[in-house]
């Protein structure tokens, strides 16, 4: 693998920010009412759920890692646009590294996502948290089409 050093800066990261998340969460945990909210319409919470919901996202958030990582894989199992015997490694080794990058930073993603919910949940500010959760979210949609075009504008 050509990612090697690109994957472990993504498993130290993504790993000392789900630590840092299941330490908050069990520190604050007896803060945390039994009831909190779980939908916000314009900024108002407008449906309430039990407190053990905040341990649902990190458990998504490792369920999806897994299935991305067997994306991860089979590069090849992926479709490619202007895909030839010459740029096949280049290609391959491309998406690799968008989908490394999409399986962290989507896992990561909703770890910041359930930091803010429980940030809020004890009326800490949750604005840092959810901003840097849209933010990569963003990201993991970016690196797709940077692909996309990028394999587009392949000449050989």
């Amino acid at each position: 693998m050509k990612n090697k050093p690109f994957k472990l800066t993504l498993i130290i990261i993504s790993t000392a920010i789900f630590l840092y998340h299941a330490f908050h969460l069990l520190y604050l945990w007896s803060d945390i009412p039994n009831q909190i909210a779980i939908h916000f319409s314009r900024g108002k919470p407008d449906n309430w759920g039990s407190k053990f919901i905040l341990f649902m996202m990190p458990a998504v958030s490792v369920f999806i890692w897994y299935l991305m990582g067997v994306l991860v894989k089979n590069p090849e199992k992926l479709n490619y646009i202007n895909l030839t015997e010459e740029n096949k490694e280049i290609q391959y080794s491309k998406a690799e590294k968008a989908t490394l990058l999409i399986q962290y930073l989507g896992s990561i993603t909703l770890i910041f996502a359930n930091e803010a919910l429980l940030r809020n949940s004890v009326e800490m500010d949750s604005i840092l948290p959810f901003s840097i959760a849209i933010v990569l979210l963003a990201i993991c949609f970016i690196a797709p089409l940077y692909l996309l075009f990028w394999a587009a504008s392949l000449k050989y």
